[in-house]
């Protein structure tokens, strides 16, 4: 039983091919397939693509017993699911017959990479933020509504934006001195903060503003006070996000529950740690920092689709492991 699992994300999208017995056989990378951000189309084709490509690298037969995982940003809505696998079905040119595909969105993925299909929340902060929940049947979020309502709190985003506002709050005169300043000058090669204005307005960019968030733990190691108090609200906004989802789908739970914290935000081990003391009163929810690519997670959606539990699926996939730890 082969199982190509494909994460498709808003940048790229990347595969693994799975064996039950042989493991991990092969990966790829691809261009970005969130139907949103290109079109549902393209990211038909970046999938089938991927697919063609799989047989050829692995000369795999027309007959091979072959399942499809998908984990695609934008599809957390069945309705999406439904029109991407429509269009799917409309410009898939290839001619192997696929066994099973199995469709989610990128946070069930992000979930199950760790926790091998067991219930929990998983919290995906890079240059957005969204907060997912999935309990039995049920799958509810908080935020993922995009940078221009709200801000996508607890995103690189956010912490970019907020660390541009404190610089000009202190050229203003509006706010105290920070550390921000000067590491944001000299991270730029710029003179003076003024010359931010044109490199943020032209060609306007969400992840531009988000490639600031770095100069914020910059300047947390440097203890300046506007970095911390900017980091320990987005740490407060992501732990309140996992209690909200706690406590709509969870209450009546008596074991722990995994909180996953994934995304490019939290290699920042500072803000991990202010988002564990912030859930110091739900002990029974287990923060847990990512550690497995995303894609394991769409290999996992087929192996729970066909019925194996979350203790087959992670002592499967850790004795044929690759990245799996």
């Amino acid at each position: 039983m082969y199982i190509l699992g494909v994460d498709g994300g808003g940048t790229k999208t990347k595969a693994f091919l799975f064996h039950k017995t042989k493991g991990f056989l092969w990966e790829t990378e691809a261009e970005a397939s969130n139907p949103h951000s290109t079109s549902y189309t393209h990211s038909t084709k970046v999938v089938s693509q991927i697919i063609d490509k799989a047989y050829a690298s692995n000369h795999l037969s027309e007959n091979a017993d072959l399942s499809l995982g998908l984990g695609i940003a934008g599809l957390g809505r069945k309705e999406d699911q439904r029109k991407w696998m429509e269009c799917f079905q409309e410009i898939s040119s290839y001619g192997h017959s696929l066994n099973e595909i199995v469709i989610e969105n990128d946070g069930a993925i992000a979930l199950y990479s760790e926790t091998y299909g067991e219930d929990g929340i998983v919290s995906i902060c890079g240059t957005g933020a969204v907060t997912l929940g999935i309990h039995q049947t049920k799958t509810d979020r908080v935020g993922g509504w995009g940078h221009v309502i709200g801000g996508d709190p607890g995103s690189g985003y956010d912490l970019g934006s907020q660390a541009l506002i404190a610089v000009f709050n202190q050229l203003d005169g509006l706010g105290p001195k920070t550390a921000l300043t000067n590491l944001i000058l000299n991270g730029e090669g710029l003179h003076q903060i003024e010359e931010l204005i044109p490199i943020i307005y032209q060609h306007f960019e969400k992840q531009r503003v988000a490639a600031f968030a770095k100069y914020v733990f910059q300047a947390v190691d440097l203890e300046d006070d506007i970095a911390i108090k900017i980091t320990q609200k987005a740490a407060k906004q992501i732990a309140n996000r996992g209690k909200i989802l706690f406590e709509r789908l969870f209450q009546t739970m008596e074991r722990d529950v995994p909180f996953i914290l994934a995304g490019g935000i939290f290699q920042n081990d500072f803000i991990v740690k202010k988002v564990k003391d912030e859930l110091t009163l739900t002990p029974l929810l287990k923060v847990l920092k990512s550690q497995n690519s995303p894609v394991i997670g769409s290999i996992v959606l087929v192996l729970k689709q066909k019925g194996y539990s979350p203790e087959e699926i992670k002592k499967m996939l850790i004795s044929r492991g690759k990245e799996v730890q």
